[in-house]
Formats: C-alpha cells, sequence, structure tokens
C-alpha cells in the first residue's frame, strides 16, 4: 500500500511531522533553518537522484537524444516541478528495488514517491489546468507514471488470480492525451522534443485485400458483430482492425520505440474492451505483450511478455486458444529471435521513416483529436 504523500512531500508536512525523509528539493535556507540532521532520508534522495542520472534514464529509451534528454533536460525541469521531481525519484527507487528486491526503504519510497506524485498531478490537471509554464514537467511526468505502471507490474504476487494490467493502457493513454493536448508548447521545446521527435511516426496499412501476418486475428469478424447496433458495431470494428494494424507495422521492424507505442495508439474503445476482457481484443493485447520479448533486457520490461501472455491464456475461452499460438511461442522462446521463429510478412508495405516528419504527423493528429474533444463548459 502506498506510503501518503505527506510523508515525502515538504508541500503538505508541517514541521511537527515524524517523518525522516526531507526531501532533496528543499532550499538551502530551509534545511538550515530547520535544527535536525537531514539524516538517512536525505542521503535516500541524493542517492536515488544519483541513481536516476547515471543508471535509470538511460534506460528508459533506446536512441541517444533521447537519453541525453531524460538524463539531463528532464531533471532541469523538474527543479521548478515538484510532482516531476517525486516522480524521478519514484521511478529510480523502482528501479533500484529490482536491482535490490528485499530492500523495504525502497519499496516504500518508490510508492510514497509516486503517490506524492500522482496526487499532485491530479489535483494540477484538475483546478489549473495546462499551460505554456507547465506543459514540458506534466508531460514528463505523465512518462514517467507510465513507466512505473508498467515496472510495477513485476513486483506483482505471483500467485494470485492474474488480473489484466489495464494501468499499463491507461497511463500510456494518458501521454498521449498530454501529447495532443499540450502540443502547442511541445512542438517547439527544445527540452522535450528530442524525447517526442525521437519516436517513428506512425503509418498504418488498412488495405483490406492485403494479407497481413496478423490478419488471422481478425477472421469471423463480421459474424461476431453480426447482431450489434449499427455504432457499437462500426466502434468495434475500427477498434479490432486499428490495433491489428498497428501490430502489423511494429512487426515489421520490431524495436522499442514501435512495439511500446501499441498501448497508447490504441483507441479508447479498444481499451474498454480490454476492461470487459473481449477475447478478440484480449488475443490482440497477447501479440502486442509477446513482442516486448525483443526488449526483455530492459529492467522495466523484463520478464512481461512471459507473465503477460501466459496470464492472458488463462482468461480465455478455449475456443480462441489456437489463436495463441504466435504468442505463446514468442514469449517463451529462449535466446536471440530468428526470423523464422518471428515469421515473416512477405506482402508487407514498408515506409521509410526517414522521409516521414514527425512535428507534421502530430500537427495532423493533434489538430484531429483536439477537435473532436468536447467544449469546454462556458465560464
Amino acid at each position: 500500500m502506498a506510503e501518503s504523500p505527506s510523508s515525502f512531500s515538504t508541500a503538505q508536512t508541517p514541521q511537527s511531522a515524524t517523518s525522516s525523509m526531507i526531501p532533496m528539493y528543499r532550499t538551502p535556507t530551509e534545511i538550515l533553518r530547520s535544527h535536525t540532521s537531514p539524516g538517512p532520508g536525505r542521503l535516500l534522495e541524493l542517492k536515488l537522484m544519483h541513481h536516476y542520472t547515471a543508471s535509470t534514464s538511460q534506460t528508459l529509451a533506446d536512441k541517444s537524444a533521447q537519453k541525453v534528454a531524460w538524463q539531463v533536460n528532464i531533471p532541469s525541469i523538474a527543479y521548478d516541478a515538484q510532482y516531476l521531481m517525486d516522480a524521478i525519484l519514484a521511478v529510480s527507487a523502482l528501479h533500484l528495488r529490482a536491482l535490490n528486491p528485499d530492500d523495504q526503504a525502497l519499496v516504500r519510497a518508490s510508492h510514497g514517491y509516486m503517490a506524492s506524485a500522482l496526487a499532485q498531478y491530479s489535483s494540477l490537471l484538475r483546478d489549473g489546468g495546462l499551460s505554456e509554464f507547465n506543459a514540458e514537467a506534466l508531460f514528463s511526468t505523465s512518462a514517467l507514471i507510465a513507466f512505473q505502471a508498467s515496472a510495477s507490474r513485476g513486483f506483482d504476487d505471483q500467485d494470485q488470480d492474474y488480473v489484466l494490467p489495464l494501468a499499463w493502457f491507461h497511463s500510456f493513454q494518458g501521454v498521449k492525451t498530454m501529447v495532443m493536448a499540450s502540443w502547442q508548447w511541445l512542438r517547439n521545446s527544445d527540452r522535450i522534443f528530442p524525447i517526442i521527435g525521437a519516436q517513428p511516426a506512425v503509418m498504418l496499412d488498412f488495405d483490406p485485400d492485403r494479407k497481413s501476418f496478423f490478419s488471422p486475428l481478425l477472421e469471423g469478424m463480421a459474424l461476431q458483430l453480426l447482431n450489434e447496433p449499427d455504432h457499437s458495431r462500426f466502434e468495434k470494428k475500427q477498434a479490432y482492425e486499428h490495433s491489428v494494424a498497428f501490430l502489423n507495422w511494429a512487426h515489421q521492424k520490431p524495436e522499442r520505440a514501435r512495439i511500446l507505442g501499441f498501448a497508447a495508439t490504441v483507441s479508447r474503445k479498444f481499451v474498454e474492451l480490454i476492461g470487459q476482457q473481449d477475447p478478440r481484443a484480449l488475443v490482440i493485447i497477447s501479440c502486442f505483450f509477446a513482442m516486448t520479448r525483443v526488449c526483455d533486457d530492459v529492467w522495466w520490461l523484463k520478464g512481461v511478455a512471459k507473465r503477460e501472455v501466459t496470464g492472458i491464456l488463462s482468461l480465455l475461452p478455449q475456443e480462441w486458444w489456437a489463436r495463441m499460438e504466435w504468442p505463446l511461442r514468442i514469449a517463451n522462446h529462449v535466446g536471440e529471435m530468428d526470423d523464422e521463429t518471428w515469421g515473416v510478412n512477405s506482402s508487407a508495405v514498408s515506409v521509410k521513416e526517414e522521409d516521414v516528419d514527425v512535428r507534421s504527423h502530430i500537427d495532423m493528429l493533434a489538430q484531429i483529436m483536439n477537435e473532436q474533444a468536447p467544449p469546454l463548459p462556458p465560464d
């Protein structure tokens, strides 16, 4: 259970509080004014910040420009945003916990700092909203929340009944929403754009006549949706087809940035179908999680493929088991991934990513999403 945010945040902690943790982002004047030694809490925070800049930041991306941004730019933004600093310390603590699983101080720190970050982040969005002055910090915090939600799955009790990783999808959907809502400021941010700009532009192929690698996942869809109301039929069909198109795109070039984009890119309707344990949606996400096997060497993705694919299988009706052959094979594969095991789609259409301007691509998506957003309430 997460510690109270007040245990890790000076914003709401009275001087009489007994917490030993004195956040490192207190000013020197505040520290000198207190008549107590910084103690072990202060040292832990210094350790967490050092570990973040030296190690954790290098695991959050696989491109050099992104790594520099996470290592240098994000901490500099956090100097003026306590919620972002809390999120940094939380993820660093979780990373150290992965290396030292029996250290209970790291468990408490990871939970407590993230609880504090979430409380402040949610309050700011609810009460103040996005602006030019907090867009960078809010985006960075949303991304770290997503990393934490993903990595935390590795610490769940494996003896308990399997629970779908909805937090994974909700958190990455939150990153997408944050980018689109604040894109007018992020697109020109020298500190943030290296992270966003290094992502490949998603170019999906919806040609119904082309036999794609994952097209068998859509077999029987028309019959399944036959008795659905028109609006529901269209929404579900679109959700299935879009998610499968993304799988095909990522499968062509299995890199971390392409694969992990799935959770953020799928539609809100598709995430609802996951929550409803819709069998077709579950088979589709099992293929996504299986793909993470190619980046199993990253600490926050280690074991994801096997854990999630095996768990999803336990939720599926027996008539869907045959469609789990590929994800089960990939998730349980040992050693380097070869083309024969991975599978090759000879009819795939490849797009030269260097010919696609990511900024223009997101410009277009942001315009579409903002036009579809509900109107603001009147003043």
